[in-house]
Order: structure tokens, then C-alpha cells, then sequence
């Protein structure tokens, strides 16, 4: 009995050791530049920090281990430890996620990292999604604010918004388009070049890194910044892979984590300064709105939070968002 107890333990021993020891493989769509990719930012000082202590790092760029849903599907499965994944995978897991980015919630980075500490926003979202095998680690955000970029003419105003069919990830996005007074039409991120370009969309809502990173400079001729919150992708870790590192493991990937965020925020704030004149410098009209109109975007924002998330989420949400201590 004691030998075959010996032999069980000296077998778990091995199982964890390898399980440790084993690459870590870190998935992200966009490519390995660190001037224009913010997620890219948070995962090479991620995998610098692992890399450092003893945990190999392997990074796959560009889609190389499948699309948002295979990707997460293999995170899920233990397959892969790290995904940077669109923050629409969240949403049915964990439906108070869908808040976090409720355009005109919050003023900004600060402003989004003080609300998620203090709500414990990150632990809600992780009760939830851990059943499923996978946990959030952050959010590392795109490269400033989401404004609306069109191919047609100049918006300083909520009315000029009218003229334009605008692309929308989702559903909801498209609700939040017609409380603007407009249209919207769902494409695939994949198919957004496309799409400006035959028409099917005129514009889209995102921050100054989406038109930047993917080229869209050469389709979209007009920018107009709105200051509408932050825009951010989320740092999936499979929870097997967590959940079965010793403490001192643990403690290495949480490091990792906190680093990635801070070179991240500091990239984010340098970038964004920076963004309007790429833009410029890539032919892109930047309009500023007329003084009182971006109240107008808010009011109207304001009237559809409530259909993408419910109320006592919404209550969550703005309860932390309020916060202005330290």
C-alpha cells in the first residue's frame, strides 16, 4: 500500500512539474508591433517577466492558432495558456462585462482602472467565467479613445451622422447607431475593408489604432474623436493551466500581468498623444465636434445602456465609475 502510494505521488509529482514546465503559448490576433499594438505592448513585458523566472514563452501572432472563437475555445481546453481575446467573448459568459464598454461610462483609462478596482469588476467577471475554464487577467487597452471614422464627410455634429451607414460589431452596436439617429450594418472585422470600400459601410466607431494597425487610412478619409471611454481587448488565461501552478508560479504570472498592464497604460498614454498626427500624416481629416454636440452623443448613448445591460449590473457599473477617491 505505502509502495503504490509512493508511486501515486511520484506520478502527480511529474504531472505537475511538466504541466509547469511546459511552454507557454500566447495567442493574439493582431502582429508583433510594438509601436502601433497595444496588446502586443502588455504581452512582451507579459513574456519578458515568465521568460525571466524560469517560464518559457511562445508567441503566436496574426491569427496563427485560428480566429477570436478557436482561439478561445483552445484557452478553455488547456491547449493554449494565453489568449488575447475581443472582449465579445465575455459577454454571454459574464453578462456585466457588456457595461464595461457602454459608450460615455468612463472618461478614461484613469478613470476605468479606478472603477474596476474599486468595484471588483475583474473578480465578478471571473466567478463567472471560470466554469468555463478560462479567467481574465486585464484589460490592455487598443491606443485611445473610440471615435467615429467615415469615408464621406466631415462630423462636427450628432445631425451628420445621418449621412452615414456606419459598420457595427454587433447588434447592440447597431442599437447605439440608431439612438444616434443613423444606420448601422453588422460586418465581420475581417470584412471591414471590403466593406468600406464596395459601400456596404461607410465608417466605423473605433479608436485611432483600428484604421493605423489594419490600413484603413488609405479607405477612411475623416476622423472625429468623441472621448467616448476606453477601448480594450481581454488577457484570457486558461484556469487548468492557473489553477495548477504552485503559489510561487502564481505569483510570477500575476507579476507578469500587473507589468504587462503598466507598459501598456504607458504606451497607451504616449500613443495616444501622438495618434491625431498619424492620422494627419496618412491623409485623414481630423474634425472636431462643435461645443455642446458631444453632450448630444451622450444624452443620446445614455437612452440605450439599459438594453445592453441590466439594471443592477448598470447599478454596479456606475456606482464604481462614480468613485473619485484614491
Amino acid at each position: 500500500m505505502k509502495r503504490l502510494l509512493g508511486i501515486s505521488m511520484a506520478l502527480l509529482l511529474t504531472f505537475s512539474s511538466a504541466a509547469i514546465a511546459q511552454e507557454v503559448k500566447i495567442a493574439l490576433a493582431g502582429t508583433e508591433d510594438i509601436q502601433k499594438n497595444g496588446e502586443y505592448v502588455f504581452i512582451k513585458a507579459f513574456a519578458d517577466h515568465l521568460n525571466a523566472n524560469g517560464m518559457k514563452t511562445k508567441v503566436f501572432p496574426s491569427d496563427t492558432l485560428g480566429k477570436e472563437k478557436e482561439r478561445f475555445d483552445q484557452v478553455s481546453q488547456g491547449l493554449i495558456q494565453v489568449d488575447m481575446a475581443n472582449s465579445a467573448v465575455l459577454f454571454k459568459l459574464a453578462p456585466i462585462s457588456k457595461g464595461i464598454f457602454l459608450p460615455f461610462l468612463f472618461s478614461g483609462n484613469d478613470h476605468f482602472d479606478t472603477a474596476m478596482k474599486r468595484g471588483k469588476i475583474i473578480e465578478k467577471i471571473n466567478k463567472q467565467i471560470e466554469p468555463h475554464g478560462v479567467r481574465l487577467a486585464g484589460f490592455p487597452m487598443r491606443g485611445g479613445s473610440a471615435g467615429l471614422f467615415n469615408t464621406k464627410v466631415p462630423v462636427s455634429k450628432l445631425d451628420d451622422v445621418k449621412a452615414l451607414r456606419i459598420r457595427g460589431k454587433d447588434g447592440e452596436q447597431i442599437k447605439l447607431f440608431e439612438a444616434w439617429g443613423t444606420k448601422g450594418t453588422v460586418v465581420s472585422w475581417a470584412e471591414v475593408a471590403n466593406a468600406l470600400q464596395t459601400g456596404v459601410a461607410d465608417g466605423y466607431f473605433n479608436p485611432p489604432a483600428s484604421a493605423l494597425l489594419y490600413g484603413h487610412t488609405a479607405i477612411l478619409k475623416h476622423f472625429t474623436p468623441l472621448d467616448s471611454g476606453v477601448s480594450a481587448r481581454v488577457a484570457l488565461l486558461s484556469e487548468d493551466w492557473y489553477s495548477g501552478l504552485d503559489d510561487k508560479d502564481k505569483s510570477v504570472v500575476d507579476e507578469a500581468v500587473a507589468k504587462g498592464i503598466a507598459a501598456n497604460r504607458k504606451w497607451t498614454e504616449e500613443w495616444s498623444k501622438n495618434a491625431l498626427n498619424m492620422l494627419k500624416g496618412e491623409g485623414v481629416t481630423i474634425t472636431e465636434l462643435e461645443p455642446g454636440e458631444r453632450d448630444l452623443f451622450v444624452q443620446a448613448s445614455q437612452a440605450i445602456w439599459e438594453d445592453i445591460v441590466s439594471k443592477d449590473d448598470l447599478e454596479i457599473l456606475i456606482d464604481a465609475s462614480q468613485y473619485q477617491g484614491n
